[in-house]
């Protein structure tokens, strides 16, 4: 097993699984057509020298790149993961529009190429499909993203202790509700919509909002530095940066927002969330609701609304009870239907189909 990738901070991650870590450079704001046929030529000589039997690909570049070197290279079995339409697909801005033509039509040509195309989310598969890319045929839906560790993501898994002095290194005093957003600090993440619902209701309430999450400084989308640290110095919320700590986060937390209009595949934080057992308020919009069952495991509410959104989340800080149901549904659902053991059967079982249809060995089950 081989990860093809730009050398990153997961490259030990890699080696601490033995699994073998080949760089390839990549960059995703990089429109020079040499600069990117030169990426493909990479990629075929990469396929072409592990032998590889089957390739799979993830996010814009990979999905279109990748099903042409492979083809090329002679990999018997290609597939494509389509983890949300994101970026493209979501804004309205100019250099958006121009370019989500000319990614529709490498779409088109990748799709053809492949063998299967794996969607998180129905909602994509509506939209790619609608647009003639790819025949129902190539269709595979695995929901759940990722998936997630169940017994590590468990509302077991932190003890009070440890919840009390990440509080304190937080600077958050001992009373008060705790609400938290963790995402890309994307303006398409909701940002501004969870930071205008905490002005609102940090002055009515004592509740504290976390924002948490890395800078994404190759999105056209991505909020300023400055923004975020104006925002902590205000006192509206507390801004943390990109934490390692997310689980405990989660468990010092006592709802999760995620006020999302990015076209997501399923928000790996969401099931992180349900997970932990925690209530959820996020939006009626593609991959968030299929972690989220309005009313059962937390809220959905319109996209860009403000006022729904901080009118769920004052429903849910005032009624214990209704946070309780919906912690407990949330982390039913994630057991049955997001654990990551699960998920992973699933694109074994793919993976073992396609390859005996091409005459190939099963992969082993130790793999």
């Amino acid at each position: 097993v081989f990860a093809v990738a730009p050398a990153g901070r997961a490259v030990s991650a890699f080696e601490q699984e033995e699994i073998g870590f080949i760089d390839w450079p990549l960059s995703r704001g990089s429109l020079n057509p040499f600069t990117e046929i030169l990426r493909v030529l990479t990629l075929w000589r990469i396929y072409r020298k592990t032998k590889t039997q089957l390739a799979q690909h993830f996010t814009v570049k990979p999905n279109i790149y990748g099903p042409i070197a492979a083809r090329l290279a002679g990999v018997p079995v290609i597939l494509s993961s389509v983890e949300g339409l994101g970026y493209l697909f979501t804004s309205k801005d100019f250099k958006a529009a121009l370019i989500r033509p000319i990614v529709t039509a490498l779409y088109r040509l990748a799709f053809a190429l492949t063998d299967a195309v794996v969607f998180q989310n129905r909602d994509d598969i509506s939209v790619l499909r609608g647009l003639g890319l790819l025949p129902q045929s190539k269709v595979r839906h695995i929901p759940g993203g990722v998936g997630v560790n169940t017994t590590v993501f468990s509302p077991e898994a932190v003890d009070a202790d440890t919840k009390r002095k990440l509080r304190r290194s937080i600077g958050l005093p001992d009373s008060g509700l705790i609400v938290v957003l963790a995402a890309r600090m994307l303006w398409h993440k909701g940002v501004a919509e969870f930071v205008e619902c905490a002005r609102v209701l940090t002055q009515q309430k004592d509740t504290h909002f976390l924002l948490v999450g890395p800078i994404d400084t190759g999105n056209p989308a991505a909020i300023p530095i400055e923004t975020l640290h104006e925002w902590d110095r205000t006192g509206i919320i507390t801004y943390l940066g990109e934490r390692e700590d997310i689980r405990d986060i989660l468990a010092l937390s006592d709802l999760l927002l995620l006020p999302s209009f990015y076209r997501e595949g399923t928000p790996t934080i969401l099931v992180e969330g349900a997970a932990m057992g925690k209530p959820i308020v996020t939006t009626d919009f593609p991959g968030c609701r299929e972690v989220v069952e309005h009313g059962v495991n937390g809220l959905l509410v319109p996209p860009n609304d403000t006022l729904a959104l901080t009118c769920a989340v004052e429903k849910l800080l005032d009624s214990p009870k209704l946070r309780g149901q919906f912690a407990d549904a949330g982390r039913r659902r994630a057991v049955a239907e997001f654990d990551e053991s699960k998920i992973n059967a699933r694109f074994m079982e793919l993976y073992n189909t396609l390859l005996v249809q091409k005459g190939l060995q099963a992969l082993p089950e130790e793999i």
